[in-house]
């Protein structure tokens, strides 16, 4: 059983080594094929290599190929959008709309950026033609510009909004959000990119200034026209179109500083303000040239129209530095006129002594002179324009006035900005008195002779003087010092008035000592009683003399008769102990009046 076992194995084992001989044959023959299969790959290898390396470079190739394409495809876009935008452009925004024409314009604004960072010579041709339309379209916006602008342009009545104190008409929110933005569009978009200028600036002032222009244009002829006068009387405050036109230029001019301040950015408003308000000012200055001629022509009375200029343009002109800026123009305007201001107080002082000179006769009653009249009726005249005449003195300086007139006074190169023209202007005004008083009594002298006619003619003529400055503004103009020097005059004119009552009041000063007997009664000698007698009888002879006088005498103003009675009564307290003092030993004929008697003929003056 053991030994068939083993015959088993033996035949297993005979089995197996069979296989393992295959085995080993087959992994030689295997080995064999590796060998073989090796020395190909080796062969392929060497075969294929070149193949890679060349397709590797037509990848790379291919690739730099697609990016060419793509930036041929990138340069050809912008290229393309000129036709695509040309006819767009060419068509203008009336036609295709504001929103789409501005889209447009980006488009190609965008394009033309591209192609110039693209820096190709091929696309220089596209450069130029989009550059074309840029310009093409900023000019049709320029007239857009201009057709909005003009469409609220037209002419206004400048007087509906002045007398109903109403401010002039400004852009609606609608048209003013149009204009920025085509104004907007012009000046950034197209100048950064396309180097285009903008004019809408031009544009502005362009279609602006004739519409304040010519909205004005009756205020500036009614002001010129309004100085032709029939008659020759002075100027009345107010009576010339000069206020109502500088009132309308400043209101129209403040209303367009808000449009340009809506429609411009900040560094252009002063450049845009002053281009626009040119035309309008040219007309405005112009008018005050026509103004200074006619006032040069009629000194003496239309030199307040020149006042009443300076009163209404220059504070017009401050108000409106402090809301627009403006700067010289007023001031440009108003100084031929200043000048010719300036001289009127040289003209106004010489005029007073030449007619002084040249009074051929005066009043037969010896009331107020047609002279003292009229220089008071134009010092009264002055006080209408205390704030125009006290700048132009302290530009003038203290009592340069009383230079000798020329048609145009020079303006000093400096003054005395710290002066109070309110001061100088009293001082003025107390010199032009001053003046008149002397030549009327220089006059008078002459051709009245009599001192108490003369008297009687200065006293009329300086209260009057005193009561115009009391019942106008001419007392709140002239200072008190000025105002006493003047009460001084009247005073002195008195004075001279009372001279020959003084006289007669002398006949009753007593130096006679006499003895008195029992009783109280003067004992007087034979050579007394007739130097008494003799006061008494010139007494009675002077006084009635001086009365009936003074009864002939004209005083148009009650007001003096009563000073002049007054002054006068202090004879009466003199007569009274006179009287009383020797009526007991003189008879009628000597002592006409008694104390009450006397008293009354006083009180009746």
């Amino acid at each position: 059983m053991n030994g068939l076992r083993m015959d088993e194995l033996s035949a297993e084992v005979e089995v197996l080594e069979s296989k393992l001989s295959k085995t080993a044959d087959l992994t030689t023959k295997i080995a064999l094929s590796l060998k073989k299969l090796s020395a190909s790959a080796q062969n392929v290898e060497q075969a294929v290599k070149p193949i890679y390396n060349k397709t590797q470079s037509l990848t790379v190739l291919s690739g730099n190929i697609d990016e060419a394409i793509s930036a041929i495809d990138r340069v050809r876009q912008p290229t393309d959008t000129v036709s695509k935008e040309e006819g767009t452009i060419r068509q203008g925004p009336s036609k295709t709309g504001l929103t789409e024409y501005l889209a447009s314009l980006r488009r190609i604004n965008e394009a033309l950026s591209s192609l110039k960072k693209s820096n190709l010579r091929s696309s220089q041709k596209a450069v130029n033609q989009m550059t074309g339309l840029l310009k093409a379209g900023s000019l049709q916006l320029e007239d857009l510009f201009r057709q909005a602008l003009a469409e609220d342009s037209k002419s206004v009545e400048p007087l509906h909004y002045i007398t109903k104190e109403l401010p002039f008409p400004t852009f609606q929110p609608q048209k003013i959000n149009m204009l920025a933005v085509l104004n907007d569009f012009l000046s950034s978009t197209l100048a950064a990119s396309a180097g285009i200028q903008s004019n809408a600036p031009q544009v502005y002032a362009e279609v602006r200034g004739p519409y304040i222009t010519n909205s004005l244009a009756s205020l500036a002829l009614a002001t010129v026209n309004t100085t032709r006068r029939t008659s020759a009387a002075p100027y009345d405050k107010g009576s010339n179109g000069i206020s109502v036109y500088t009132n309308a230029l400043e209101a129209i001019f403040e209303a367009e500083h808000e449009n340009i301040c809506h429609l411009f950015p900040t560094t252009e408003w002063s450049q845009v303000y002053i281009a626009t308000t040119a035309m309008p000012m040219g007309v405005f200055k112009k008018t005050l040239a026509d103004l200074n001629v006619f006032v040069k022509q009629n000194m003496a009375t239309d030199c307040f129209l020149a006042f009443d200029v300076i009163e209404n343009v220059q504070p017009a002109s401050v108000r409106l530095k402090t809301k627009t800026g403006e700067q010289k123009e007023f001031a440009e305007a108003l100084k031929p006129l200043r000048s010719t201001a300036q001289s009127s107080f040289s003209y106004f002082l010489e005029d007073i002594k030449k007619t002084g000179q040249g009074l051929i006769a005066l009043p037969l009653d010896n009331t107020v002179a047609e002279m003292t009249v009229n220089v008071m009726s134009r010092l009264r005249r002055m006080a209408d324009y205390p704030n125009a005449i006290s700048s132009l003195l302290v530009s003038l300086g203290e009592g340069n006035w009383n230079r000798p007139y020329t048609a145009s006074a020079a303006i000093p190169p400096s003054f005395d900005v710290g002066a109070d023209g309110a001061l100088l202007l009293s001082n003025f005004c107390l010199d032009a008195i001053d003046q008149l008083i002397h030549e009327l009594e220089q006059k008078a002298r002459i051709m009245i002779k009599k001192n108490s006619t003369v008297a009687v003619f200065m006293v009329n003529n300086v209260h009057f003087i005193e009561s115009n400055i009391r019942t106008s503004d001419l007392r709140k103009i002239m200072s008190n010092q000025a105002q006493a020097k003047v009460e001084k005059w009247r005073k002195d004119a008195v004075k001279m008035y009372m001279e020959q009552w003084k006289e007669c009041a002398a006949f009753l000063m007593d130096v006679t000592y006499t003895k008195q007997q029992a009783g109280g009664k003067l004992n007087l000698n034979s050579k007394e009683k007739e130097g008494v007698k003799e006061k008494f009888k010139n007494f009675n002879t002077v006084f009635e003399e001086l009365i009936q006088k003074h009864k002939s005498y004209t005083f148009p103003d009650k007001e003096v008769r009563t000073m002049l009675s007054k002054e006068i009564g202090f004879i009466g307290p003199l007569y009274g102990r006179f009287y009383d003092k020797y009526k007991d030993l003189m008879r009628d004929k000597y002592v006409k009046y008694d104390r009450h008697q006397l008293d009354t003929m006083l009180a009746q003056l």
